[in-house]
């Protein structure tokens, strides 16, 4: 089902929709729910998956989504909580990490993984050293 036309734009399109309601899922979660509805819906109405297709609403998934995000937000205990923490933006670190990138660009012949790689693991390490 994943590798079909129909699922990819589903889930370009549910993520579209989740962005207009200033909601951030992982693209691989929006993936599962929208594998989920469809094997959902072709078992109950006993259709093959391919005419499932015709039941899906990205907007009405993308409510649904972004309905369950704010009542788990509403319900933790703890503000914050599933996120990662940010340095301040003045922070020396992160300064520090983020002026290496233009080098590390120039270095790696601009490969953005490369360049991704060391900006991660510089910040690890300025986490692990800042404590």
């Amino acid at each position: 089902m994943r590798n079909t036309k129909a699922f990819k734009e589903a889930v370009a399109q549910t993520l579209a929709e989740l962005a207009r309601r200033e909601v951030t899922l992982a693209p691989a979660t929006v993936e599962d729910t929208i594998e989920k509805q469809i094997t959902t819906v072709a078992e109950r109405l006993g259709i093959q998956v391919r005419s499932a297709w015709r039941y899906f609403d990205a907007s009405v998934t993308a409510d649904r989504l972004a309905q369950s995000v704010a009542s788990y937000e509403d319900s933790s205990s703890e503000k914050g909580v599933g996120q990662a923490p940010m340095p301040p933006i003045g922070n020396p670190e992160l300064a520090l990490v983020l002026a290496g990138v233009p080098d590390s660009l120039a270095q790696t012949g601009g490969d953005l993984y490369a360049v991704i790689i060391n900006v991660a693991v510089n910040a690890w390490m300025a986490g692990h050293i800042h404590g």
